[in-house]
């Protein structure tokens, strides 16, 4: 059998004509990750809104809610925002994020979506590790609001909404909290569940702001809601417990520890340790209306030794036991509350009071 130079030749030539082709048809290929599964396409320049990611397919437009989206990542993505984007969404380590992300100029961005992703995510561990470990919580707002007026269109908007109200709330300003909880913020999102959580949060804000009337009846909405998913139930469970809160604040604590009561005996601390925090929590305000601070004291332990994983409940009840052990002559485990307040929680409301 004899081979001709151009029958050897011509394979090499059409995969090398191959070779060159397939960069400009697979060109970096970005992912949504949704229902646990990546998809992989490209996001056209308008494949974006506050609802939705679109991804084209191999040509077929397919369009991704936002609030069932685990991550979306670019192909072109550098690795110091990979390696940042995984930190936040899967592991909440914002400190290590923040490293990551001080390397990144967002103007040197191979793509609009990238430098979007690349100042969102710089704003979104600055307010984090302000209203935690501490820093400038009125910087931190500047820096989202820029965000936030800058991309209306982009797929973090209600989460950006969600971290304004709580800035609002970290810095007093619950009129601005209010607004973007309201319906112009996170309210406005065309999902029950963000519209349930927008008014557990504006309930909570009301809470602080001393406006307790006005609490109760965000709390009683939420409670009185018709959807009937696993979250929206859970998020109700919630405004029971704020309903408990606003109870004893008006003089019937005795009604607010029934509740809460029930609320502790019919549920699973283990599967959803933050309702717990905010149960017990709002137990122990019950108490301090009825004057029994050792009963206080045992509610916000609860939250401290055992559902500290709200971060915001635990700096309340960290708060309230420093008072509670001076005021019960234990002016050491006093002590001990300050510190751990003030080291793990710095950013935190709570400090403060």
């Amino acid at each position: 059998m004899s081979f001709s130079l151009r029958s050897l030749l011509a394979p090499a030539a059409v995969m090398t004509a191959a070779f060159l082709v397939l960069p400009a048809a697979q060109a970096q290929t970005d992912t949504v990750t949704h229902a646990k599964k990546n998809n992989k396409g490209t996001i056209p320049p308008d494949g974006m809104s506050p609802a939705e990611v679109t991804l084209d397919m191999a040509g077929v437009l397919r369009k991704f809610p936002v609030n069932e989206l685990t991550k979306v990542a670019f192909g072109e993505d550098p690795t110091e925002l990979i390696s940042a984007r995984n930190l936040i969404v899967d592991q909440k380590n914002y400190n290590s994020a923040k490293d990551q992300l001080d390397k990144l100029n967002p103007e040197k961005a191979e793509r609009e979506f990238i430098k979007q992703d690349i100042i969102y995510y710089k704003a979104f561990v600055t307010a984090k590790l302000a209203l935690t470990e501490g820093g400038n919580k009125t910087d931190a707002a500047s820096t989202m609001f820029k965000f936030y007026k800058a991309y209306p269109t982009s797929y973090h908007f209600y989460e950006a909404c969600e971290i304004l109200g709580d800035l609002g709330v970290a810095t007093g300003k619950f009129d601005v909290a209010a607004t973007f909880y309201g319906d112009t913020g996170l309210g406005g999102a065309p999902w029950p569940e963000y519209k349930l959580r927008a008014g557990i949060l504006s309930g909570r804000a009301l809470v602080l702001a001393g406006k307790h009337e006005d609490a109760a009846k965000a709390f009683e909405a939420v409670a009185a809601s018709q959807e009937t998913s696993a979250e929206a139930n859970a998020i109700k469970q919630h405004a029971i417990v704020g309903k408990a809160l606003c109870l004893a604040e008006s003089g019937k604590a005795d009604e607010g520890i029934a509740m809460l009561s029930d609320i502790v005996a019919k549920n699973d601390p283990q599967l959803d340790s933050k309702l717990f925090a905010r149960a017990y929590n709002a137990l122990g305000n019950c108490y301090l209306k009825q004057s029994k601070p050792k009963d206080a004291v045992m509610a916000f332990l609860k939250t401290d030794l055992l559902f500290f994983t709200d971060s915001d409940a635990h700096a309340e009840a960290l708060s309230k036991l420093a008072k509670l052990w001076d005021e019960t002559g234990h002016a050491d485990r006093a002590t001990d509350a300050r510190n751990k307040l003030r080291d793990r929680y710095s950013g935190s409301v709570w400090a403060t009071k």
